[in-house]
């Protein structure tokens, strides 16, 4: 399970993105920023994205 903290990438946001993959997080993000009126994500956006999703130990994907 991968995890991105929306609020650092895109300020104001309060959402932390989960996915099994960290594609899947990136195509939620993705939407969680058209959502916001973000409809061009720029190379360094996807940069900051990439660099702050993390995986979860498999333990807290149990207890999630």
């Amino acid at each position: 399970m991968f995890e991105l903290d929306c609020s650092t990438v895109f300020p104001g946001c309060e959402r932390v993105i989960r996915a099994d993959s960290e594609a899947g997080v990136i195509r939620r993000a993705i939407a969680q920023a058209n959502a916001f009126g973000i409809m061009r994500i720029s190379p360094s956006m996807m940069d900051a994205m990439r660099g702050r999703i993390v995986e979860l130990p498999a333990a807290a994907e149990r207890a999630a």
